[in-house]
Formats: C-alpha cells, structure tokens, sequence
C-alpha cells in the first residue's frame, strides 16, 4: 500500500481492530489519553514517532506503537 507521512495504509475491517487482531486508537483517543492537544499527537505521527494506518482523512495510531512510545518516554 502507499505510505503518507510516514503511516501505511492497510485495509481495516469494521470495528477497532484490524485484520490480525491489532488495535487502533483516535488522534482523539491518545490526546485525551495523554492530556495534550490532537496537534500534538499528529505531529508525532509526522516525526515517525507514531505508527498507524490513515482511514481517508482520519488516523488510526496502533495500540502498540502508543504502548512502544510511552516505554520509550517514560522516566
């Protein structure tokens, strides 16, 4: 599939969960989970720092590149 900014794309079936049983959170999800701003978490997905799929114009940020990125960012 194409890659845009770092996020590659791949088809999702319905629901939060994508074909080999991986999760996916909202832009929105992690924000409020992290207590920052969406631009924040986009701009992280623009660094690389979070990986995801994009759904036409909305990312999708996979559950274990948000469990990778708090381990790497804890202190």
């Amino acid at each position: 599939m194409e890659k845009n900014n770092g996020v590659k794309e791949v088809p999702v079936e319905r629901g939060n969960t994508a074909p080999l049983g991986r999760k996916f959170l909202s832009v929105q999800s992690v924000a409020s989970r992290w207590n920052v701003s969406d631009s924040t978490v986009r701009r992280l997905i623009d660094e690389g720092e979070l990986k995801g799929i994009k759904v036409r114009r909305t990312f999708k940020i996979l559950m274990e590149s948000i469990s990778d990125y708090e381990s790497r960012s804890s202190f």
